[in-house]
């Protein structure tokens, strides 16, 4: 039965997603070509340097491998520089809730340390009993690992886990890991969520599943 909730920052929680779209393309243009919103969405959660060669083939244009970590270091410090951070509505009222309920909740994303420190405040960092950031993971979305390592922490079950995705690679990473998922169409219609087990429209949907009710209850059952 459900004890933990883990939640991914952009575009679950952080309404960021446009932007980082705007940070590659601003990249990518320096090179002579450009990336597609949609892409930037249907990709996110994986590493950026897994997703660098792929954006570098739609864009048309080529870079030697031993720039690519600069380049990436470069995007992300101008998406730094450009994002207006912006949140879901409510989801921080529902993840006190959630928490209120007794669930144990996760923040995991694909977002370096710094991005991920950026988009959330110490105090809104609080309300995660556990944070994993891309920088720490060895391999990233749709792998399992970033999910199983705050499963690990906590020391549960993959069927005791919850995963709260938006993006197909998420989705597909909480799969692999065995854990229950439920995508939210933040980002991408439900055409693209179709791997998830529950899909919601809103983060507030989730205080009506069954199973997020009361985590007491579900430990006793």
């Amino acid at each position: 039965m459900i004890q933990a909730v883990f939640f991914d920052l952009d575009g679950v929680i952080a309404d960021t997603l446009h932007y980082h779209y705007l940070a590659w393309d601003h990249m990518f243009r320096q090179l002579g070509g450009s990336v597609s919103e949609h892409s930037v969405l249907l990709h996110e959660g994986r590493a950026s340097r897994e997703i660098l060669p792929t954006f570098l083939e739609e864009a048309g244009v080529t870079l030697p491998a031993e720039e690519h970590e600069d380049f990436i270091d470069r995007k992300r410090a101008y998406y730094r520089s450009i994002v207006k951070m912006t949140y879901f509505p409510h989801v921080f009222e529902v993840i006190d809730e959630i928490r209120a309920r007794g669930f144990r909740t996760a923040l995991v994303t694909a977002s370096s340390t710094k991005n991920m420190e950026a988009a959330l405040p110490p105090e809104r960092r609080a309300l995660f009993d556990f944070l994993i950031t891309g920088d720490e993971v060895h391999r990233a979305k749709p792998n399992p690992d970033p999910y199983l390592a705050p499963m690990h922490h906590m020391k549960l079950r993959p069927e005791q886990c919850v995963v709260v995705e938006n993006a197909p690679l998420g989705i597909e990473s909480a799969k692999n890991a065995g854990m229950t998922c439920v995508a939210v169409e933040t980002t991408l219609g439900r055409e693209y969520l179709g791997m998830a087990d529950t899909v919601i429209h809103e983060i507030r949907d989730l205080l009506a599943l069954p199973f997020l009710q009361n985590a007491t209850e579900n430990h006793t059952r």
